[in-house]
This record gives structure tokens, C-alpha cells and sequence, in this order.
């Protein structure tokens, strides 16, 4: 499951992913995303997978997400992104997200807390 809300006066999205999306997950969820009539590309956003399961997530789902995110779902240069990792074993895999996307300023968090004050700073 993943859902996403706008709060537009402070310029953010909160998306939470939970439970174990697979790759048709999150692509359609990104496209509801982008397709929301109060989305930019300079609204900050933190993407919370404290509470998603990813052990099934292969390499190959991975690496065609980011060549769709990297088209479609875009990014100013100032555009925060707090992706919340479900561990400290899992960063790994955020932080390559992170490098691998070009424009946007990246961070990987484990606290939600932590994602939500460095957004809204």
C-alpha cells in the first residue's frame, strides 16, 4: 500500500509505503502522485518506508524504477527528498536510489521525525 498526502502551505508530500509493494505498486502509485492536480516539481517530499517490507524487491525492479522515476517523476534542483529507510540495512539501497537520480537534494533517514524537520526546515 502506498498513499501520499500534499500540504501544500508548507510546501511537502508525505507518502508512506508499508507493507510489501511490488515494482506495478509503486509505479502506479507514482503516477497518482504526479498526476495529483496539487503536485510540482518543487514540492519537497518524504517517501517513508519505515514500515514497508522490501525483501523481495530484486535489482532488476529496482533499476527500472529509478529509469521511471528518473523520466517521469521530476525534481527541481532545490527539491528535498527525505526517504525514510526501514533499517540501517536497507540504506544501502536508498542511498543509490539517491545518487542514481540526478537533480534534487537526497537524504536517507530512519526516523520519520528526522525526515519530516529537515523538510519543513
Amino acid at each position: 500500500m502506498i498513499e501520499h498526502n500534499i500540504i501544500l502551505a508548507r510546501n511537502y508530500a508525505y507518502i508512506v509505503i508499508k507493507q510489501h509493494p511490488d515494482l506495478n505498486t509503486f509505479i502506479n502509485a507514482s503516477r497518482i502522485f504526479i498526476n495529483d492536480p496539487d503536485y510540482s516539481p518543487a514540492l519537497h517530499r518524504i517517501c517513508d518506508f519505515s514500515q514497508a517490507d522490501l525483501s523481495h524487491i530484486m535489482q532488476a525492479d529496482f533499476e527500472a524504477y529509478v529509469k521511471f522515476a528518473r523520466e517521469e517523476i521530476k525534481v527541481t534542483p532545490e527539491t528535498r527528498v527525505a526517504l525514510v529507510a526501514p533499517g540501517e540495512n536497507k540504506a544501502g539501497i536508498f542511498r543509490e536510489f539517491a545518487a542514481n537520480m540526478g537533480a534534487g537534494n537526497y537524504r536517507v533517514f530512519y526516523q520519520p521525525e528526522d525526515a519530516v524537520a529537515w523538510v519543513t526546515q
